[in-house]
């Protein structure tokens, strides 16, 4: 019941942003720096967004603030195409840029390998400035796809390879996967190849906790090479590998069935591995497959033995590479579908050749608790732009190729099909909702004579961003004030019952308005405690707390009438001697009235009651 309770959530996009230009820009990753957050991917663009371009494609960094406003963005590349698919932080605030480049200009030091698609690193500092570039492969094909930065400010390229010349120092044939570790200044340490006489793709890399490695890929399993395990049919396997830290084989394991089946993500647990798969099979490993291609999610030991595994999806087409754990310890997934049926509802794409980005919780045993689709009419993608602040909060960097549109609500900047950058924070807005303020504090009684100010304060809401301060009636001044303090400027010569309220907000909405803080307030003119020279009347203690003395030195009058600060009378005192006490013991405290008469002169004032 915890964890239904826990997702039966009111997920909400609470801003977004759209960047890009005329020709496709296609955002691959996302990192949060302070204050906001670096993405990057790669964009053909020549205009909107994008200042400069080398060539045909370049790497796009974009730099903004907490919700999106671009500080500042940078490309980087040469005369033909360059795209960046991750983008990961170093231990010294520099920045590891890792993708492809097929240039051999621009921004590129060193080529050694021209004319063929290279990985390209790029190390740069918090301002986007590049501190060096490397290009590593060989004379054929090389393509990055995964990465992590190590706790020596290294950094780990993972992907796969075609090349049998350059920086790889072995090819088992046809495409293999490739394991490259550098230190922070570019140079290579060692490299690995894992493969077989057929192909192997290298997809996902994590560092566990034995400093050594977890590698996902997909692979058809020739002969030869060092990929040993047994595939459950021809086409391509879902395998893992466990690396010590020099990148040696510990163990390894297949997954499948009868159909292709591949691993996007990979996360460590306690008493194991969390594997994010896709399959097409519906035997084998596999149970549970519900149309074209699946999210396949795979429990498994230390030793890579199943413990459980579970599919989700539709009739269509779904795949996902981002997996974390959360709280209750299930796991939040993010990936795609163009399915809008099955585990898959309210889907937005108009059509089967469409997608949205797809949101899904799981228990710590697979049950499905919860799902959301995320986009428009066209075709929403989702690569590794993915930021968790908590299990409540998180930042998307996808694509969308139209807006607006449904929760595309920014305007796309090419035209009908061309992709764009969408970024946007996803947030439970029922736990993020702003928390009604308390009842302000500040003057029970005011003087508006001179249009004086009074301060009002509030103690800080949860989850609030700002406040909004209101004064009632209209008439009684203005109030000023988006934060937890306001000051009430009072119009001149008003008088009565003022009523201050504050309600809070953030980008979930706003609360309802507090409780009421009431103020009396008059203009405080021709009202004195000791009256005219003539006048022999004194009243003390004032404020007062439990009583009020009326102390006469002449000719007492015959009554001390009491008014509050409406006007209406709440005591008639007889005055029979000097001394008359009112007691205001249970009086409410605020701005009250006397009234009295003598020698056919009106005498008043006020007293002021407190708690």
């Amino acid at each position: 019941m915890a964890l239904i309770s826990t997702y039966s959530q009111d997920i909400e996009i609470s801003w977004q942003r759209c960047y890009g230009g005329s020709e496709d820009d296609v955002v691959h990753d996302i990192v949060h720096i302070e204050d906001g957050y670096f993405i990057t991917g790669g964009t053909a663009s020549y205009d909107g967004d994008i200042s400069f371009n080398h060539g045909h494609s370049d790497f796009w960094l974009i730099r903004t603030d907490s919700t999106g406003d671009i500080l500042w963005e940078k490309t980087y590349g040469g005369s033909s195409g360059d795209f960046c698919s991750k983008i990961l932080s170093s231990h010294d605030n520099s920045y590891y840029l890792l993708g492809n480049s097929m240039s051999s200009d621009g921004n590129i030091s060193y080529d050694p390998y021209p004319g063929s698609n290279d990985i390209w690193i790029v190390k740069i500092d918090s301002l986007g400035n590049i501190l060096w570039d490397k290009i590593i492969g060989g004379e054929i094909i090389d393509v990055i796809e995964s990465g992590i930065s190590t706790i020596d400010g290294g950094v780990v390229i993972f992907g796969w390879t075609g090349s049998q010349n350059g920086d790889v120092s072995i090819n088992y044939g046809m495409y293999d996967m490739w394991l490259v570790k550098l230190n922070s200044d570019g140079d290579i340490e060692w490299d690995k190849s894992f493969g077989t006489d057929d192909f192997d793709f290298g997809n996902t890399i994590i560092q566990t906790s034995d400093r050594g490695f977890l590698v996902g890929g997909t692979s058809t399993i020739g002969n030869g090479g060092n990929l040993t395990c047994v595939p459950h049919n021809i086409n391509s396997e879902a395998i893992l590998l466990k690396l010590d830290s020099l990148g040696n084989i510990e163990w390894q394991n297949c997954f499948g069935g009868s159909e292709h089946d591949g691993i996007f993500g990979l996360l460590e647990i306690i008493d194991g591995y969390i594997i994010l798969a896709y399959t097409d099979s519906n035997d084998g490993d596999v149970t549970g497959h519900h149309g074209q291609s699946d999210i396949w999610i795979i429990k498994v030991d230390l030793w890579g033995n199943i413990i459980w595994q579970k599919c989700y999806g539709g009739s269509g087409n779904e795949y996902a590479t981002n997996i974390f754990p959360s709280d209750n310890n299930g796991y939040v997934i993010f990936g795609e579908t163009d399915s809008n049926d099955g585990d898959v509802s309210d889907n937005h794409s108009s059509s089967e050749f469409d997608s949205d980005i797809w949101m899904l919780t799981i228990s710590d045993t697979g049950e499905l608790l919860y799902q959301k689709c995320i986009g428009g009419t066209r075709s929403e993608d989702l690569y590794f732009g993915v930021v968790k602040k908590n299990d409540y909060d998180y930042v998307i960097a996808g694509i969308t190729e139209y807006g607006p549109s449904y929760d595309v609500h920014c305007t796309t900047h090419g035209g009908f099909g061309d992709e764009d950058f969408w970024l946007f924070e996803l947030k439970d807005c029922a736990y993020y909702a702003p928390a009604t303020p308390d009842t302000p504090c500040g003057a029970d009684t005011a003087c508006s004579a001179g249009g004086a100010g009074t301060v009002y304060t509030v103690a800080p809401a949860q989850n609030a961003w700002s406040y909004t301060w209101q004064l009632l009636p209209e008439t009684a001044g203005t109030i000023n004030g988006d934060s937890t303090a306001a000051t009430v400027n009072w119009a001149e010569n008003y008088e009565g019952t003022a009523v201050i309220t504050v309600r809070s907000q953030n980008d979930c909405g706003q609360s309802e308005w507090s409780e009421p803080k009431y103020t009396q307030v008059q203009t405080c003119l021709g009202t004195e405690e000791t009256p005219a020279e003539t006048t022999v009347l004194r009243v003390y203690p004032n404020p007062a707390k439990d009583y009020v003395v009326f102390e006469f030195d002449a000719k007492s009058p015959t009554e001390v009438k009491i008014y509050d600060a409406f006007g209406r009378e709440v005591s008639c005192l007889p005055v029979a001697q000097k001394k008359t006490v009112w007691l205001t013991k249970n009086m409410r405290s605020g701005l009250y009235y006397y009234k009295t008469e003598i020698n056919g002169k009106a005498l008043s004032g006020k007293v002021v009651v407190r708690d």
